[in-house]
Formats: structure tokens, sequence, C-alpha cells
């Protein structure tokens, strides 16, 4: 190993080091104190979930029921029908930009910040 080998080593490290990060401080800044689960069923928001309570909720889904766990400002998929169970092997999320996705059942889940309502009019426009 001669000098060069030592320095990109040193440089994949410390670039790796930034990148992780800068990721890490992307993902933390975009997820606000207000954090809300949407849940959503073939395009359809089927349920909004303040992520503060602690609860468990069930959403039909297309192959059966799925039970929703929420608990200390994460969610997760606690238990469904589907063929590999990949819905709940996903584990817990609390950041807003990881979906739950959950194709056999046609589940998705959506950390948003803000309690925004769909509905509202859009105030950019």
């Amino acid at each position: 190993m001669n000098k060069y080998d030592k320095a990109l080593m040193i440089f994949i490290v410390v670039t790796s080091v930034f990148m992780y990060g800068t990721l890490e401080w992307f993902v933390r800044s975009t997820t606000s104190d207000q954090v809300v689960a949407v849940v959503y069923y073939e395009d359809r928001e089927v349920l909004r979930i303040d992520m503060k309570e602690d609860r468990n909720y069930v959403v039909d889904g297309a192959l059966g029921d799925v039970f929703i766990e929420v608990a200390g400002g994460r969610i997760r998929v606690e238990k469904e029908t589907s063929p590999y169970h990949l819905c709940s092997i996903q584990g817990w999320v609390q950041y807003a930009n990881i979906p739950i996705v959950c194709l056999p059942n046609k589940i998705v889940i959506i950390i948003q910040n803000g309690t925004l309502n769909p509905d509202d009019p859009d105030v950019i426009s």
C-alpha cells in the first residue's frame, strides 16, 4: 500500500462521513414537530393520523385488514395480510421522506409535516 492508496482511503472516508452528515441533516430538517401520517388506499385518503397520539388503527386493504401502530412519534404496519409481509417487515418510520408502501393491499402511508387539510384552497395560486 503506497501513499496514494492511503490518501484515496482517507478521501473516501471523509467524503462518506460528509455525505452521511448532510443526508442526516436534510432528513431531520424536513421533519417538523407537527407531523401527521396520511393513509391512502388506491389514491384516496382514508385516514389522517396525528403522530403525537400513541394508538392503533385498522384500515381495510385489498387483501384484508391492515393494522397500523403509532408509538413515540413513529409509525409502522403491525400486521397485514400479504404474500411476503413486506409492509410489516419494513418496521418503524418517523421521518417525512420515508413512506410505507404495501402494494398487495394497495395501502400507502406517507408522513407529512403540518396538519394541512388537502381540501383547503392553495395559498400560492
